[in-house]
């Protein structure tokens, strides 16, 4: 853990909020470079706190790390083009989540009615992980998964094991998917 704290907001901002004991033990907060044009709607971190997920009402999902040369994080789109990609969504991200064990894929819902799981590897932090992504090495921002539901999703969370992904949509019904190792290697709908 790195006892930091992640918000987003609709101003578009983003702070990655450390614990400094030195100044009487206050969070200190730490700006985030992001591109998004409106608001950000969701963060999440990943387990071992290297990296961030945040969704906007743009239809971007961005992963944030830390830049140790320009000492503070930058948070990219997952289809980062100059000077912005097209969006993964066509409506806004409701929630994101990294797999639990891995870190290697982000789930997001939105209310375009998907729920998308992308790849968010980096080579350079994703050296170990287990569960079902534990393999993934994709380029960042390839869409794995494509879930559909009729309507707008609410909010979405992964079990402990990165085995199930439940997803909530706006009609009160709960939805369930399931990945194994298999499925994620042949890239089959779960």
């Amino acid at each position: 853990m790195t006892n930091q704290l992640l918000s987003s907001s609709t101003d578009r901002g983003i702070i990655v909020w450390h614990h400094n004991a030195e100044q009487n033990n206050r969070l200190m907060p730490n700006l985030c470079a992001v591109k998004e044009l409106k608001s950000n709607l969701d963060a999440s971190w990943n387990a071992r706190g290297d990296k961030f997920c945040v969704g906007g009402s743009s239809g971007h999902v961005f992963v944030g790390v830390y830049n140790s040369q320009l000492n503070f994080w930058v948070a990219l789109s997952q289809t980062e083009e100059p000077p912005l990609g097209k969006p993964l969504h066509k409506a806004s991200v409701t929630a994101v989540r990294f797999d639990p064990l891995s870190g290697r894929v982000v789930a997001s819902s939105s209310a375009d009615g998907s729920v998308l799981i992308t790849s968010a590897y980096k080579e350079e932090l994703d050296t170990d992980g287990a569960g079902p992504f534990a393999g993934v090495v994709e380029e960042a921002g390839t869409v794995m998964f494509r879930l559909k539901t009729s309507v707008w999703n609410n909010t979405l969370s992964w079990s402990p094991s990165g085995a199930t992904l439940a997803f909530a949509s706006h009609d009160c019904e709960m939805h369930f998917a399931a990945f194994t190792p298999e499925s994620v290697g042949s890239k089959t709908k779960p």
